[in-house]
């Protein structure tokens, strides 16, 4: 059973805003609000400009008339404009799914007194890494899942791993086993269609741990999709002395 549940997750950074800081990173797990943190240095008389955007597409944007929320997010982004005007220029993203997980960026519309011109200053960077809950019981079969949009490779590489030990993985027709995992686990049937999601069978207490899948392409213009799925494990035994 897959466990969703509600929950925000706060971190807070002031920064200057003509200059981006380093990015952070903010977990949040599937079905959550998570919080990307973002803080102009002082307070604002009228509402600014500011865009939250991933590398190819707008998430959130608010100016002084309007508003507008990508594909995708509708419904799910905001910056408040209460919290706008204080200089809290953070992005609120509801109902996390596992596709939210990449790298946001926000800016501000500054004017370059030098050009007397406009322009969008990034100044902030967050990283957001989606974990997927999944509990099941001693003995049982778990599905820990993972989609990926848009897959159009014929030969997928895909791995999954507990921190640095390989679990399995699939390259093409070629597939290792990490030890103790042989026999136990597999992909969907439906891998080409983008379902990487692993199959654990005859669960033990060991297998408590955080899971990390990985796609990989040859395709140097996509990033490699990453997920993480915390798995839970009930009926441990207990010891009596």
């Amino acid at each position: 059973m897959i466990l969703l549940s509600i929950s925000i997750f706060w971190l807070s950074v002031c920064v200057d805003p003509i200059s981006a800081d380093p990015h952070i990173t903010v977990e949040a797990h599937v079905g959550s609000t998570a919080l990307l943190p973002c803080s102009l240095s002082k307070d604002f008389s009228k509402t600014p400009h500011v865009q939250w955007r991933t590398d190819d597409k707008i998430v959130f944007e608010r100016n002084i008339n309007s508003t507008h929320e990508g594909p995708g997010y509708e419904g799910r982004v905001d910056v408040p404009e209460d919290e706008l005007r204080k200089g809290n220029c953070s992005l609120v993203l509801k109902d996390v799914n596992i596709t939210d997980h990449t790298l946001y960026k926000s800016s501000v519309l500054v004017h370059v007194k030098a050009t007397n011109t406009n322009k969008m200053q990034e100044i902030h960077r967050v990283q957001l890494n989606v974990f997927q809950r999944v509990s099941a019981q001693v003995g049982s079969t778990a599905v820990l899942p993972c989609y990926c949009r848009n897959i159009s490779i014929q030969t997928p590489h895909v791995e999954w791993r507990i921190g640095d030990e390989i679990v399995f993985k699939r390259e093409g027709k070629n597939t290792s086993y990490g030890e103790g995992y042989e026999g136990r686990v597999d992909f969907s049937e439906e891998l080409l269609k983008g379902n990487c999601s692993l199959v654990l069978k005859n669960i033990s207490v060991t297998d408590e741990a955080l899971y990390s899948g990985f796609i990989l392409t040859n395709d140097k213009k996509n990033r490699d999709f990453v997920l993480k799925v915390k798995l839970s494990v009930s009926g441990k035994w207990i010891s009596l002395r």
